[in-house]
């Protein structure tokens, strides 16, 4: 927080996300029921979407089941609440980058709001969980046929196949 408050005179805002249904373990600690997300605003970055319907900083729900259960990853987040962050902070033709995308729940959000994206990760099994879910396929290998980019699935296969065919050589 020093880097961005200090140094580049950032503002910082706190959203919370309010889980209505956390694990129960915890192992003598406290419930893990809160999630944080810190947003740091650039000195002088214009606002974006003024729109009420994108302000608010808590959000209430249970945990993402479907989506953890769908994308295998252990702290995968809301997708409508991550479209709804990027609503309020970007406007067309903004980068957003993830440094630590996981399953890749933001970068979908920013590709269906038509944003430019990038992430990374340092889990080769959450990159590939990644790729595919941009190319609109789950962990089981089922496509979304509206949202899937056939050109680059296929690509992206020729290129494993002649990776693992230069291994075995």
């Amino acid at each position: 927080m020093e880097y961005f408050i200090k140094k580049h005179q950032c503002s910082f805002n706190l959203l919370v996300w309010c889980k209505t249904n956390p694990t129960p373990a915890t192992n003598g600690s406290w419930l893990p029921d809160l999630e944080y997300c810190l947003v740091f605003k650039g000195k002088g970055t214009p606002k974006y979407n003024d729109g009420y319907e994108f302000k608010s900083k808590f959000f209430v729900s249970g945990i993402n089941k479907a989506d953890k259960d769908l994308y295998n990853h252990p702290t995968i987040k809301m997708l409508k609440q991550v479209k709804q962050h990027l609503q309020h902070s970007c406007k067309p033709g903004d980068i957003v980058f993830d440094c630590f995308c996981g399953s890749g729940t933001t970068l979908v959000a920013a590709k269906e709001l038509g944003l430019n994206y990038l992430g990374f990760d340092n889990n080769e099994k959450y990159v590939k969980i990644t790729k595919d879910r941009l190319n609109g396929c789950d962990q089981r290998g089922n496509m979304n046929l509206f949202e899937t980019d056939f050109d680059k699935v296929q690509k992206e296969h020729y290129e494993q196949m002649n990776l693992f065919e230069g291994e075995t050589e």
